[in-house]
């Protein structure tokens, strides 16, 4: 056997590392879903093991391996430092000066950071050095954004033992509620679930125009709900979805685009919402079905303008139905045990949450029963091809999904972990009360002009983030100074997260477009492009129920429809007009003229709505019945 790459002692440490993965998932499990442990512990050993198992996953050269084993023991240590004096640090009102506390701090936020380079890049590792820079050095900040600095004491307790880093907020909902979704859709991954949501896809689009993206659309919709990352949302269904568009005449960077956008906005497509919503309904301390509800007329917006552009880019464009052959029969598509595997997780996750469990505890039933019906699934498939050499057990197949929940967990936690430093330091410098006075003096002569700043910000800090972290980041530094403006607090939330999910697709970060170029080989100046074309009138939805919060169902039954009517219509106007298409072409006159018409409709009251609808009518009329006055010359 000699030192094939075979042998069983080259296995040997990757053996290991598996096992290590699955205990640190099944813990997670534990004590989240049992509350085996405290919340203080839960938190410790979800960063340790997360900043370990990332170091483990992605080595240094064999070379420098020794400094790999040696910044793994100091992580190690640091993390179990916190499980032993717990108690003792949960009652301490400020830092002891103890020197192992410093040491170990300083050692675990050095794991930390090369943790969050190794996954994500230096990129983030300058953010986190912006950040830290701008609480060390704020005594020599001249004007509204100095301060009085930090020292490197104040920053290691902070982050160590105090409630802004390992025990902050952000961290327990990575490792109570975010870790869970993630096993939970890892799980369903395995089992297949994005093979039956593409083939029920098929069965739904498949036969308009444009099919392929219609199911690209449906398929990364259905996903998104449940993973709480565009960019994973985009990796799992687009390997898919991106490949079928190409085969039926999409070009590479329409394809991403249509996977990117899609697999955004299934971050806020009910009844799940992925776990950034499960996030707002405890920042909010409300209920999740509140936050479920009042989304639920926003992104049906979302979808009927995406699903709209996707339509018109393929008249546009000449593209044509999928054919008949390679949409999969209803009794494929709807196979009893891939829909029962499918669907009896997610209807027990919705109703347990409905019937007002706690949000762990209604993942971990999903997950039991995800589980069980993988292993079954499994079993099936393990005897149907005992026969050959490479059918794999069950056992081993549940600990291969095992262990991608835990590459995911660790990916997430390093950039939920990024995000609780960035908040410590906006919370401990008064840089959010900074931008809070900034935002609120400008929304007290133009509200709209506070909440395009509102936007810009949401985006820019949402950027190369998946949606809780986004999310966390925005509302901790945006949702104050919107309170302070009079909006009320769940529709300012949905406004603040809406814009931290169209961070994925928002230049010059885009994070979902490039993971949808590593799949299409697409450019990702155009790619980025035809998404910005896909979703600009979805960039007006959360101007519209902030503006009139009758479209968070709030109002008379008539006040709604009359609400959701014009929504629908202006969002569709403004998507004919961003697309320049109908029939034929539409003339660039015409097209400003629809623009025009569509904020009309899309602005609260009934004489807007209905100079909107006037305006829109008759070119709608003229161009359907080609005697359109408004063409280009020539």
């Amino acid at each position: 056997m000699g030192a094939s790459g075979d042998s069983p002692l080259r296995r040997f440490p990757a053996r290991i590392l598996l096992g290590l993965a699955v205990a640190w998932v099944l813990f997670h499990l534990a004590a989240a879903g049992f509350g085996l442990v405290g919340s203080h512990v839960l938190r410790s050993v979800h960063l340790g093991g997360a900043i370990i198992l990332t170091l483990c996953f992605q080595p240094l050269p064999r070379f420098w391996r020794w400094l790999d084993a040696l910044l793994i023991l100091a992580v190690a240590a640091a993390t179990l430092y916190l499980v032993v004096r717990s108690d003792a640090i949960l009652l301490s009102n400020w830092f002891t000066h103890l020197w192992p506390e410093r040491i170990l701090g300083a050692l675990m936020f050095a794991g930390l950071v090369e943790g969050v380079r190794r996954a994500l890049g230096w990129g983030f590792v300058a953010l986190i050095a912006v950040f830290v820079g701008y609480a060390v050095l704020g005594p020599y900040i001249p004007g509204t954004f100095g301060h009085r600095g930090l020292s490197f004491d104040r920053l290691i307790f902070s982050f160590y033992l105090g409630s802004q880093g390992v025990a902050g907020m952000l961290i327990g909902i990575s490792a109570s509620i975010v870790a869970l979704f993630l096993i939970f859709g890892e799980i369903l991954n395995a089992s297949g679930a994005g093979n039956t949501f593409i083939n029920v896809a098929l069965r739904i689009g498949g036969s308009f125009r444009g099919g392929a993206g219609m199911v690209a659309v449906i398929g990364s919709a259905f996903m998104g709900m449940i993973n709480g990352s565009a960019v994973a949302n985009v990796a799992s269904t687009g390997v898919l979805t991106i490949p079928l568009m190409r085969r039926l005449g999409f070009s590479r960077n329409l394809a991403g685009a249509i996977e990117a956008v899609a697999s955004t906005g299934g971050q806020f497509m009910p009844p799940i919402m992925g776990p950034g919503a499960f996030l707002m309904a405890e920042l909010l301390g409300i209920s999740y079905l509140d936050v479920a509800v009042t989304a639920l007329i926003p992104s049906t917006l979302f979808y009927i303008g995406l699903l709209l552009a996707v339509w018109l880019f393929a008249g546009k464009n000449g593209l044509q139905p999928i054919p008949a052959d390679m949409i999969p029969s209803r009794a494929v598509a709807y196979a009893p045990l891939a829909m029962l595997a499918l669907l009896l997780p997610i209807g027990a996750l919705v109703g347990l949450v409905i019937a007002r469990f706690t949000v762990q505890y209604a993942v971990l039933c999903a997950i039991l029963i995800a589980a069980a019906l993988f292993v079954v699934q499994a079993i099936l498939r393990y005897k149907q091809r005992q026969s050959d050499p490479d059918a794999v057990s069950p056992t081993r197949e549940l600990a291969r999904a095992l262990d991608s929940s835990a590459r995911n967990i660790a990916y997430v936690g390093m950039i939920i972990a990024a995000a609780q430093i960035i908040v410590a330091v906006i919370n401990l410098t008064g840089l959010g009360v900074t931008l809070s006075q900034i935002i609120v003096s400008l929304g007290q002569s133009n509200l709209i002009l506070s909440l395009v700043l509102t936007m810009g910000v949401a985006i820019l800090l949402g950027m190369g983030m998946p949606t809780p972290a986004a999310y966390a980041v925005a509302a901790a530094v945006l949702g104050p100074p919107l309170a302070r403006l009079g909006l009320e607090m769940l529709p300012a939330h949905l406004f603040i997260y809406y814009f931290a999910c169209l961070a994925a697709i928002t230049p010059p970060v885009a994070s979902a477009v490039f993971a949808a170029c590593a799949i299409s080989r697409g450019s990702v100046i155009p790619t980025a492009g035809h998404a910005i074309l896909l979703s600009l009138s979805l960039f007006l939805v959360p101007y519209l129920f902030v503006m009139d919060p009758v479209l968070l169902l709030r109002g008379s039954v008539p006040a709604i429809a009359l609400a959701v009517v014009t929504s629908m219509l202006g969002v569709a106007t403004l998507t004919l007009s961003t697309i320049g298409y109908l029939m034929a072409p539409i003339p660039g006159i015409a097209r400003i003229v629809l623009g025009i018409a569509a904020l009309a409709m899309i602005v609260p009251g009934w004489v807007s709505d209905l100079v909107g609808l006037s305006i829109a009518g008759v070119v709608m009329a003229m161009l359907l019945s080609g005697r359109s006055r408004l063409a280009d010359p020539g």
